[in-house]
């Protein structure tokens, strides 16, 4: 085997390690707010000082989480994005699949897609940004029509709401 090949086999393998310990953790947070909706509420009450939620929480860290973690979930406690976990965690799956390089292309609309709808999409979006893009599809009827696609940082609205937005700005009047 070429070192360049044993290079990336190890590197794989440490990055499936580390990758697995945080899955696990965060899991457990997860699973944990998950089961208990009240705990989420409490994790959230703004009347609670940030010690005494982060004492909460402490609670249901695993206690074998290694400080990393810990301080991940604090910071998503301290900015009040303890909600976003789920996400992060389906996130994290798909990068676990594909490695760091895969791109994340969500993609929302207001109505559930076809599968061939879903497939053109998918075409478009791995032209555009390469074959390792994996495609999230999320519906929000508040969005009224068209999609919003949003990969890494780059955001395509192509919303209703928007556009009657931008028609409403132009015009000066409320539409």
């Amino acid at each position: 085997m070429k070192p360049q090949e044993l290079s990336r086999k190890y590197a794989t393998a440490v990055f499936s390690l580390a990758l697995e310990k945080w899955l696990t953790a965060l899991t457990a947070v997860q699973d944990k707010l998950a089961r208990t909706p009240d705990l989420v509420k409490t994790l959230d009450d703004p009347d609670q000082s940030f010690a005494e939620r982060q004492k909460t929480l402490d609670g249901i860290i695993p206690t074998d989480s290694d400080q990393g973690v810990r301080n991940f979930l604090y910071t998503l406690l301290k900015n009040g994005d303890i909600g976003l976990l789920k996400n992060v965690l389906v996130d994290l799956g798909q990068l676990a699949r594909g490695g760091p390089q895969v791109q994340v292309a969500r993609v929302t609309t207001a109505i559930a897609l076809s599968d061939n709808d879903k497939e053109q999409f998918r075409q478009k979006l791995r032209a555009k940004y390469g074959a390792n893009t994996e495609l999230l599809f999320d519906v929000d009827p508040a969005i009224l029509g068209g999609a919003i696609v949003q990969v890494g940082d780059k955001l395509i609205d192509g919303s209703v709401v928007t556009r009657l937005e931008s028609l409403q700005n132009m015009l000066g009047v409320k539409v």
